[in-house]
């Protein structure tokens, strides 16, 4: 008797639905486990193989982000004009295995730039289409898929990480052979999204009303309070490369035991991914922000005062419960708060734009300050995290509502 798991985890009542999202999902585990092994180590690999600083570093990230979801604003809008979610899809993911040829390639920090760069773009092309899918799934289900399609990627991100370690002891710190094995992943992901998903466009049958830009001042109020909050928490939320750039410094020459670091952040994102994410679905989530932003800020307090491994490894974990407890919610709140079925796509596309300039600036003040200190990045995500707690904090007692 052949063995299914989409018998197991049910998503959409309808059967092939359910085999498609979960092959998605499938995919994005591909994907993480690529990332991991292509940028898990590539902080290091700037600052010390290519002679960057930490302000290198915080512009190369804050950068990329910017593009990555500058790439998720444009897709967003063309998949609500267009309607041809997975043609999009499918064409991230085959420039996803260009990105990883370029950046195996690589010689200086310009090049580096230019491949994760072009690896961001591509992100766009392969998470905006996917989420707009998982939007047609009922509402009571949907921040389970989200978080599902999260954790998915997230536990590739940690095989990831323990592959990346045990070669990097294997291979004496040979970045560029890690690097291109990473395209082996990317591969798969590509002939799965080719051979195994089938999808109808259901949205453009629901709506006879056709997209246009003037329908942007139809979102609802909600949806710009909940842009507020992400405006101030994309302050706290820079790159994850910047607690791997304390944890290095406060362990200088241990750099095996980086990813496996990285590792214990996804598990406790892979734990808490799922709970929340099917909790969202029945209980108030502006608390399930609240204090799973509330975590983010203790995190940052932790870094600031971290000396050791256990106090970094603490760091990590409450990171991580952070991100498991809000991701999925986030993306389930933007998919309830479209005005009609022809601009869901729309709607992310305007998340990700601002949440994209947010990290960008995010990202390089981390880097600037970060370069004099440390501790200073975390000390900015400490004070914005807060502040982000205190607006949700009076969102709740004022009754204001989010979906």
């Amino acid at each position: 008797m052949r063995f299914e798991i989409s018998r197991y985890i049910k998503i959409s009542e309808k059967r092939k639905d359910n085999r498609n999202i979960l092959w998605i999902c499938f995919s994005f585990f591909l994907w993480g486990i690529a990332s991991s092994m292509a940028f898990s180590l590539l902080p290091i690999f700037i600052v010390e193989n290519l002679k960057g600083g930490y302000k290198s570093f915080g512009l190369l990230e804050g950068a990329v982000l910017f593009l990555s979801f500058i790439s998720k604003l444009f897709v967003g809008i063309l998949i609500d004009i267009s309607k041809k979610k997975l043609g999009f899809l499918k064409v991230g993911a085959f420039f996803t295995i260009i990105s990883k040829i370029f950046i195996t390639a690589a010689w200086n920090i310009w090049l580096i730039f230019i491949a994760k760069a072009i690896d961001r773009f591509v992100k766009g092309l392969r998470t905006t289409p996917a989420d707009t899918m998982l939007a047609e799934i009922p509402i009571e289900k949907r921040g389970y898929a989200y978080s599902l399609r999260h954790m998915m990627n997230i536990a590739g991100s940690l095989i990831g990480s323990v592959i990346t370690s045990f070669l990097t002891i294997l291979l004496n710190d040979n970045f560029r052979v890690i690097f291109g094995l990473a395209i082996i992943p990317t591969v798969i992901a590509y002939v799965i999204l080719k051979k195994k998903v089938k999808y109808q466009e259901y949205n453009s049958k629901k709506s006879s009303k056709n997209w246009n830009i003037k329908n942007v001042k139809d979102l609802r109020i909600e949806y710009w309070r909940f842009i507020i909050i992400i405006v101030i928490l994309m302050f706290a939320r820079f790159s994850e490369g910047f607690i791997t750039l304390r944890a290095r410094n406060i362990i200088p020459g241990n750099t095996a035991s980086l990813p496996i670091f990285m590792g214990i952040y996804e598990i406790c994102i892979i734990l808490v991914a799922i709970p929340m994410g099917k909790l969202s679905d029945t209980f108030d989530k502006r608390k399930i922000l609240l204090y799973g932003i509330f975590l983010l800020f203790i995190a940052n307090i932790m870094a600031i005062f971290a000396h050791n491994n256990a106090m970094i490894v603490l760091v990590y974990i409450m990171a991580g419960i952070h991100i498991g407890s809000t991701h999925g919610v986030l993306s389930s709140i933007v998919s309830q708060l479209s005005t009609t079925p022809n601009m869901v796509g729309t709607t992310f596309a305007i998340y990700y734009a601002i949440e994209g300039i947010c990290l960008f600036f995010s990202n390089y003040l981390a880097g600037v300050i970060g370069d004099y200190c440390s501790v200073y990045p975390f000390i900015q995500g400490g004070v914005t995290s807060i502040l982000a707690c205190v607006y949700i904090f009076f969102m709740i007692k004022n009754n204001r509502k989010l979906c």
